[in-house]
């Protein structure tokens, strides 16, 4: 797919020619826009091969030219100026019904949540954002569009070249990063290949503005240059111990004290009682500030995993006062619904259906509560509430629901609760042959 999109970026391949000859004219011209672009070393990554029987050249021919035929009526380029991350969405697809995805722990982020993200933090066109897992992108994308509704023209060239960073282990989903950020003009220099626990930022100026580079080993101690962390880190796979939580401590390491960080992160990272415990009292709240937990749909990456997560916002640097509140949110609806094995904003179905979305309802206040903790109190049962950690919890469990209120039952509710209670267990007792008893059950209703 890679290949595909890189060669349509100027004029279309000639269609009208053998599989070979058109499959070595896609190669080239995306080996030669990667040379454009300073990275010609991903060049075999989005290489194509013919099938090995010549039988499947006609069907892949067909196929070929079918998608490339697809992208020039989309015009990938003004799709790119939508603010929609079109190529995200391809890739979502392509990964999400691909054989080895799940096996090496890539999950996408919808490009909703990659969206609340970028709005819950903020970012600004000064800011050093990086994502240290990035792999397609998505959160760069949602922060380079963020900063394009907001900010100058010169202020968002600038921002792109100099202000966006990704590191992503595996070459064949970098590369589609790296042309991701091809077709927004640039930025595609700052992502690279490698580990994030050993790939390290540095300060670096350029003309006055701050920016970063990647060095050797980690920075001195206050000359961090990130000021904002986006992340979803890959699930753990079995036998690993690359706990998703130490993606966040180490770039946390990276950031600049008084910055935030938002990330992904499973449930059982917030109540744990062992190795996540110690990672929650002893690091994450002994050295930096917890400003927000919360909990995402249930089905959010469906079908790809079934994970459960939560989102946690951060603050670098300053140990968590115990009486500061935080803000708990538990997000159960998100306006998507399942359809034929995917999950899609009910507003894009057709015909449109009605879905209830808890997003816009708690962005608002949650901005401002990570601009300004404390300034804000909210308590929706059930949605968001800012409380202070129960640091008396022996587990010191830190998921929004143990914080959020329930709401308190009209009179109504509880009536047909009674009625509902009575009913099963008249049932119950007819059923396994009592129903002597169920007769007081009678009287009562």
């Amino acid at each position: 797919m890679a290949a595909l999109l890189l060669s349509v970026i100027d004029a279309p391949p000639d269609l009208d020619t053998k599989l070979p000859v058109l499959i070595a004219d896609i190669n080239s011209r995306s080996e030669a826009e990667l040379k454009a672009n300073g990275k010609p070393d991903f060049a075999p990554f989005v290489k194509i091969l013919a099938p090995t029987s010549s039988t499947n050249h006609v069907k892949f021919r067909s196929a070929l030219v079918r998608t490339i035929l697809e992208l020039q009526n989309l015009n990938i380029r003004s799709a790119m100026n939508s603010s929609t991350d079109v190529l995200g969405q391809f890739y979502e697809v392509f990964l999400k019904y691909g054989n080895g995805a799940k096996e090496i722990g890539i999950v996408l982020t919808p490009r909703h949540i990659t969206r609340f993200a970028v709005e819950a933090i903020g970012v600004g066109p000064t800011d050093v954002v990086l994502d240290p897992a990035c792999g397609t992108g998505g959160f760069l994308v949602a922060a380079f569009d963020h900063v394009r509704r907001t900010s100058t023209k010169a202020q968002l060239d600038r921002f792109k070249r100099y202000n966006l960073f990704g590191i992503e282990q595996e070459s064949y989903v970098a590369v589609m990063a790296i042309v991701n950020m091809i077709f927004r003009g640039d930025g595609k220099n700052n992502i690279t290949e490698g580990n994030c626990f050993s790939t390290f930022l540095g300060p670096r100026a350029i003309n006055g503005h701050a920016s970063a580079r990647y060095i050797k080993a980690p920075t001195t101690k206050g000359t961090e240059p990130v000021t904002r962390v986006l992340m979803n880190p890959p699930f753990a796979l079995k036998g690993s111990d690359e706990h998703e939580y130490k993606f966040v401590s180490s770039a946390l390491s990276q950031m600049a004290d008084g910055t935030t960080l938002f990330s992904l992160l499973p449930l059982d990272a917030f109540f744990g009682s062992r190795d996540e415990k110690v990672w929650r009292r002893d690091e994450l709240l002994k050295n930096h500030t917890l400003l927000s937990v919360i909990t995402m749909p249930d089905e959010l990456f469906y079908p790809a995993a079934q994970k459960q997560v939560a989102g946690i916002i951060v603050k670098k640097g300053m140990p968590h006062p115990k009486e500061q509140p935080v803000f708990w949110a538990r997000i159960e609806r998100d306006g998507h619904l399942k359809v034929k094995s995917k999950r899609l904003p009910a507003s894009e179905l057709r015909p449109v259906r009605t879905e209830l979305d808890q997003i816009p309802l708690i962005i608002g206040p949650l901005r401002s509560f990570v601009a300004a903790p404390g300034s804000v109190s909210v308590n929706v049962p059930k949605l968001c509430k800012t409380a202070p950690i129960d640091f008396g919890d022996p587990l010191l469990e830190l998921l929004p629901e143990a914080y959020l209120d329930t709401e308190i039952p009209s009179p109504d509710d509880l009536s047909n609760a009674v009625n509902s209670m009575v009913r099963e267990t008249a049932a119950f007792l007819v059923r396994f042959g009592r129903e002597s008893k169920a007769g007081a059950f009678d009287e009562i209703d």
